[in-house]
């Protein structure tokens, strides 16, 4: 069989994820039942529900499946082996296309941290799935401060989407009455991201070596300082509260 990580994207191919989609969806709609696409990786997904979506049906697409193409596979390797598999230029395209007119609802990580050591075991064997979960807001900042986006999208992609699709109740915008969850982030810098730096408990991330701007400096959840990172300092920055209780600051009186 087959060892090359190229195969991966043939094997689940565009063909078997439309006809998933296009299968759950149709259940859906015959059983009146609302419906979330997970994690859409191909152009002809995004496409296809752009004319079939209803009230019912919404939808997500990761950072990884916005940044990555077949190239970067063969580079990379394993490591950016993952379930949908990262596709083409022409996929990632139109995923962007998809997300800006609004047949993408969100942006999710489908963060799914494996150890190197499942990683490298070389393809088909090597575990799929990658960390994504603190490096999903600065890569996103990236993208919009290269012009792929702006600012305000990527706040309504991962603040306001997630809540409209989940029903979270006083959660995803800034206004009175809402909950105060809220993250200052830093435009002016740009760091390269390197494994070391990560809080995974893996140790590793997908975007080792690229350069990223929009960390986040101070993130609030429900008005409690909860995670700090000083200009100039650590990347990891530290936590400002104790893990698993709210409302506990360590930091802020």
């Amino acid at each position: 069989h087959r060892t090359d990580i190229a195969a991966h994207a043939e094997w689940r191919d565009d063909e078997c994820a439309l006809i998933a989609t296009k299968r759950a969806t149709a259940l859906a709609h015959e059983f009146k039942h609302k419906l979330h696409v997970l994690h859409l990786t191909t152009g002809v997904e995004a496409d296809w529900l752009a004319q079939n979506k209803s009230d019912l049906v919404t939808t997500e697409v990761s950072p990884q499946h916005l940044t990555f193409d077949q190239d970067d596979v063969s580079r990379v390797g394993t490591r950016l082996q993952m379930n949908p598999p990262i596709r083409y230029t022409e996929d990632r395209d139109t995923l962007w296309r998809r997300l800006k007119d609004g047949t993408i609802d969100c942006i999710a990580t489908d963060h799914a941290p494996h150890t190197l050591e499942n990683k490298n075991l070389g393809f088909p064997t090597a575990h799929s799935g990658m960390p994504g979960v603190e490096t999903s807001l600065p890569l996103m900042l990236t993208h919009a401060q290269d012009g792929k986006c702006s600012v305000s999208d990527v706040v309504r992609w991962m603040c306001e989407g997630p809540a409209q699709v989940y029903g979270m109740k006083n959660k995803g915008r800034l206004e009175e009455g809402f909950d105060g969850d809220l993250v200052l982030v830093d435009l002016e810098n740009s760091h390269a991201i390197q494994d070391a730096d990560t809080w995974t408990n893996v140790g590793w991330s997908p975007l080792a070596g690229m350069e990223l701007t929009g960390f986040a400096q101070l993130t609030v959840v429900g008005g409690i300082p909860v995670h700090g990172r000083g200009i100039g300092g650590s990347l990891r920055g530290e936590p400002l509260c104790e893990a698993g209780e709210a409302g506990t600051s360590l930091k802020f009186s």
